[in-house]
């Protein structure tokens, strides 16, 4: 996941303007020229996702074949 993904809060919910969808809870970009949107984070009601590291490969293993 890319850290530039932000989603709403633990158990908050995230209703959008003008008949949108509401915030997905996976997350996605912020668009920082939103007040909007910029008010959310700020406030705290939308947090950045945190990205996991990759899977390590095991020494020797490259997933080829043989």
């Amino acid at each position: 996941m890319s850290s530039n993904l932000y989603s709403p809060r633990e158990g908050q919910r995230i209703r959008m303007p003008n008949g949108q969808p509401d915030w997905p809870a996976e997350g996605r970009p912020v668009n920082f020229a939103s007040p909007y949107e910029a008010r959310l984070v700020k406030d705290g009601d939308l947090v950045k996702v945190q990205s996991k590291p990759a899977p390590k490969v095991p020494a020797g293993k490259t997933g080829g074949s043989n």
